[in-house]
């Protein structure tokens, strides 16, 4: 710590000041940046991308907020106690001429990338614009039913009514979709839990990430899956986004419940306003899906038909 506040007040000699506390410090936290923001990406859409964003959100504030006004504290400091005591002023003069370049260098960039912390902040406090979902036990209590977008939240809930219910063995999936993070984390639950999935009025974009994960997969009469590309949900991340390669993860978890490669093919082909949406015949042909059934004799062991169990 007496390190750091001699920096601090500029009693450090200046060649230390500026080449250890500034330059090499700098070239280090640029070698790691890369890292830093494909962990905090790659992060986000498999975790609570609120939780990311606001962890980047804490990185950029300690690297420029406490790092970066220290060592330039330090070394401006440093340079004024070597002009005071040395003849020779070339070599400070020239430090703080390159403490004032860096400044007007980050200020700049820090003005271009307004619209990506505008973006990770919108997510890290913003409201969560897939949040209207509701999730209930329904039929003899074996089966949670889930209606509505999939939020950043879903996974979690999910979670705590499993462990609320352990006689549950199958969940419900009505959703027009949601947040690709949200869709990879409820699949992990279905998956972990080994539950049966079924779709009683349709299930699309990410939600059919999770649905693919069910056990056994039963769509209704009625219901359809509906597939197409993935967007970034906010441009200014667009740069730092690779969706392709986001879709191919996708593609593999696809390939691993034994959906048929020839549909796979088939599965990002629509653009992300439109959606593809196959028949049932073709996906009882591909494997996506197990069977068809009837929402009635599912939830009440009625045959709507008959009208008996």
């Amino acid at each position: 710590m007496s390190y750091v506040v001699r920096h601090w007040r500029g009693e450090l000699s200046l060649p230390i000041a500026f080449w250890v506390n500034f330059v090499a410090l700098n070239l280090l936290l640029l070698a790691l940046r890369p890292g830093v923001e494909h962990v905090l990406l790659s992060m986000s859409l498999d975790d609570d991308p609120r939780f990311m964003a606001r962890m980047a959100l804490l990185h950029v504030g300690f690297v420029y907020g406490v790092i970066y006004p220290w060592q330039i504290v330090g070394v401006w400091r440093s340079a004024g106690r070597w002009l005071a005591g040395r003849n020779r002023r070339l070599w400070p003069l020239a430090s703080r001429a390159v403490l004032v370049l860096s400044l007007v260098g980050t200020t700049l960039t820090a003005v271009g990338a307004s619209a990506v912390y505008r973006d990770i902040g919108t997510i890290a406090f913003g409201p969560d614009r897939y949040a209207d979902y509701s999730l209930q036990r329904v039929g003899d209590g074996s089966l949670l039913h889930l209606e509505g977008y999939l939020g950043y939240r879903v996974a979690r809930d999910v979670r705590r009514a499993l462990a609320s219910g352990p006689e549950v063995q199958a969940i419900i999936l009505d959703s027009p979709g949601g947040w690709i993070a949200s869709g990879r984390a409820l699949a992990g639950v279905i998956g972990e839990h080994r539950l049966d999935t079924y779709s009683f009025e349709g299930c699309h974009s990410a939600c059919a990430t999770a649905f693919i994960s069910g056990r056994n997969r039963f769509l209704a009469d009625e219901a359809r899956l509906g597939f197409h590309q993935y967007a970034v949900p906010f441009g200014g991340l667009e740069p730092y986004s690779d969706m392709w390669l986001e879709q191919q993860r996708d593609l593999q978890h696809f390939r691993s419940q034994g959906v048929n490669p020839a549909f796979l093919g088939r599965l990002f082909q629509a653009e992300h306003g439109d959606a593809w949406y196959p028949s049932q015949r073709e996906l009882l042909a591909a494997r996506v899906i197990s069977g068809v059934v009837r929402s009635e004799k599912v939830l009440f062991g009625v045959d709507p038909v008959k009208g008996q169990p």
